[in-house]
């Protein structure tokens, strides 16, 4: 099997078979922590609980590899670092070898440029029978194009 993920507080994970088919396709799970303001941050442990029936079984872990882009606020920053510390600290504990792939490689191999919506509509057509209407969706499509992108390179070699 092969895991994709889409990090972010809005993210996604989808696990393909090596038939391709979908094994497992979620958002990624959110905890609110703190008092005052509502602060939501990824839930290491539904992670870790979403993963473990499927962790013996997955080959390799595509995580989306992302940065701080110009005029980014500090807190969403952190909160991006935060995330992904969580996702390489429970596919690490979990034995689960990962791998970073930049959106562009990932993108570039599904024929698609950087549109969200375009990533949502191949998503569609490849998985009709998954329902990707809505416009939030396009995290859930993308952790299913990473997986595919990863599942298409390892039948490769």
């Amino acid at each position: 099997m092969i895991l994709g993920i889409d990090p972010g507080l809005t993210g996604a994970l989808a696990i393909l078979d090596t038939q391709g088919r979908v094994s497992l396709l979620e958002d990624l799970p959110t905890v609110h922590r703190g008092s005052g303001k509502v602060k939501r941050e990824l839930d290491p442990a539904g992670l870790t609980h979403l993963l473990r029936p499927h962790a013996p079984m997955i080959r390799l872990a595509l995580v989306e590899a992302v940065a701080s882009r110009p005029g980014q606020g500090v807190a969403s920053v952190f909160s991006l670092g935060h995330t992904l510390g969580v996702i390489h600290g429970v596919l690490a504990a979990m034995g689960i070898p990962w791998q970073p792939v930049t959106p562009s490689t990932w993108k570039k191999s599904a024929g698609l440029g950087t549109d969200k919506e375009a990533s949502r509509a191949m998503a569609a057509r490849l998985y009709p029978s998954i329902q990707l209407h809505r416009k939030a969706d396009h995290n859930l499509a993308e952790a299913l194009l990473i997986a595919r992108h990863g599942l298409v390179k390892s039948t490769a070699h």
